[in-house]
């Protein structure tokens, strides 16, 4: 049975949840923090019940979801956060998901906290000296805390519009000086349109919650390998291996292929191997060629 991406919100989906496949027969995989563009499939499976695969096919959805709308945002050349009341249970797998997409830390608050050591937190409002803080949330409307120094300011109620963000962010710059400015972004704010409109005018985000941006399919193929050479920036489908491209010589990244065993990657690797991935990926999808 193959599992694939059958419809993304962007032009590409960043893979991640290799380890639900525990357990399972794999006979392919995509590894996590890979980038994979519809239609190309995340793994090829033995027999598997009707109930097992529907119970992963829900879970992969939100996970390669939230990696991807954090690995667009990384892409665009903005820093992501992830609000912790954003994260369901189990809180662990939705942090590697943060990870796989190369998210920078989960921002918690006197409410929301956040128990983990996989990713780094920072508490929203917490005092770092003398009437000073790290993160400050402001809404439009709220009168400006001229006593308060803060490292970074946090837009919550946002007009997603260039201009208005514009205005703001240089009347706040005006009172709490050249700071870090992030905006709170929900589910529906969370699309390509929106992100790209911001690049240049904030210096981050914070996913306020998880999207839905990804439709997955199954059938009874099998899953043929997929190599990507980044420099043509060609994905080669394929039944056998391939190590060079064939136009330009240079050696293929593996998206899927049979591995020689199963692998997770350990969460710690899992952001650096985001960062390394994203750098080669355009704002377009590679070109897909049946070799």
């Amino acid at each position: 049975m193959r599992v694939f991406i059958k419809w993304c919100g962007l032009p590409w989906c960043m893979f991640v949840g290799s380890w639900l496949f525990e357990g399972l027969e794999v006979v392919k995989y995509v590894r996590d923090a890979t980038p994979v563009a519809p239609p190309e499939p995340i793994v090829e499976l033995g027999s598997v019940s009707g109930d097992v695969l529907r119970q992963l096919l829900s879970r992969l959805r939100q996970l390669i979801s939230l990696a991807s709308v954090v690995a667009w945002i990384k892409r665009v050349g903005l820093r992501v956060f992830i609000h912790g009341s954003a994260i369901p249970e189990p809180m662990n797998d939705f942090i590697r998901a943060a990870l796989a997409g190369g998210a920078d830390g989960v921002f918690v608050d006197d409410i929301v906290n956040v128990n983990s050591d996989l990713i780094d937190t920072v508490h929203v409002n917490q005092r770092v000296g003398e009437n000073s803080v790290n993160y400050i949330v402001i809404s439009p409307d709220m009168p400006h805390q001229h006593s308060i120094r803060a490292y970074g300011i946090i837009i919550k109620d946002a007009v997603i519009d260039r201009n208005w963000l514009l205005r703001v962010r240089d009347m706040l710059r005006s009172v709490y000086g050249n700071k870090e400015f992030l905006v709170m972004l929900d589910n529906s704010s969370l699309r390509r349109e929106v992100i790209e409109e911001l690049q240049d005018v904030v210096d981050g985000v914070v996913v306020m919650e998880i999207p839905s941006l990804v439709s997955l399919g199954f059938d009874d193929h099998r899953a043929l390998n997929v190599f990507r050479c980044v420099s043509c920036y060609i994905d080669f489908e394929t039944e056998g291996e391939m190590r060079k491209c064939p136009r330009c010589g240079n050696r293929l990244r593996p998206v899927i292929k049979r591995w020689d065993k199963f692998t997770v990657i350990e969460p710690k690797v899992l952001r650096l191997k985001a960062s390394d991935e994203i750098k080669y990926m355009r704002l377009s999808p590679p070109k897909v060629i049946n070799y």
